[in-house]
């Protein structure tokens, strides 16, 4: 994937994109998208505009929210989400956004049609082990060569029986054949909630590995 030259940064003002959150809230989802800009520009994708987006499990769309705030044509934006209600939210609030309702494990989308992909805390909500697998080659399938998957997901989550946490050697064994790069990201949410936020107290509690409850993996589909 070509190296694009319209910067776009997490620096630029956020006020509107995270005001409706309580000060933790935004502290989690101003430090998720901090560390994912990050780890798009370590891939050369400097700018969001013109790129052909996926969201698995887009929810009520609060991540096209961010996509959009920070560059990304709404009209190239393609996102799925397994609940009906949740899809159609999102495609009433970000038209002309395409939204479906759908199962991630059998993508609606032609082979090769995404520069980038996003599952975000979409796989620990697949407690199947074969349903994980297929979302996950479903997600290189429609791909193009040289796009790029991110993940993120809890890799801690003792408190909801819906879920399974992901660890990091299921989700290299998801991708094997491929070129995975992951981190952990995100100081425990409790912690964040107690601290209220703040990131003179949040920030030096982030530096501890064992204090961040999530992984950031950027899955690479190499040109054949």
């Amino acid at each position: 994937m070509t190296s694009l030259a319209v910067s776009t940064s997490p620096a630029r003002s956020s006020e509107a994109l995270y005001a409706h959150l309580s000060n933790a809230d935004r502290y989690i989802h101003e430090t998720r998208d901090e560390a994912f800009f990050s780890l798009l520009k370590r891939h050369a994708i400097v700018s969001l505009e013109g790129l052909r987006v996926l969201e698995l499990g887009c929810g009520d769309g609060a991540m096209i929210r961010s996509l959009a705030h920070y560059g990304a044509n709404l009209s190239l934006i393609d996102g799925i989400d397994i609940n009906p209600a949740r899809a159609s939210s999102a495609h009433t609030s970000y038209s002309p956004a395409r939204i479906a309702a759908g199962d991630a494990s059998h993508l609606p989308y032609r082979d090769a049609s995404f520069d980038l992909a996003l599952a975000f805390t979409s796989l620990s909500s697949m407690t199947d082990d074969a349903v994980r697998h297929r979302a996950a080659t479903e997600a290189l399938r429609v791909l193009r060569p040289g796009g790029i998957l991110v993940v993120y997901d809890f890799c801690v989550n003792p408190t909801n029986p819906a879920t399974r946490p992901l660890q990091e050697a299921e989700l290299r064994d998801l991708f094997r054949d491929r070129r995975v790069e992951i981190e952990r990201v995100t100081l425990a949410p409790p912690i964040v909630r107690i601290l209220r936020g703040h990131r003179a107290l949040c920030r030096p509690l982030e530096r501890l590995p064992w204090l961040r409850t999530h992984l950031l993996a950027a899955v690479t589909k190499e040109p054949q």
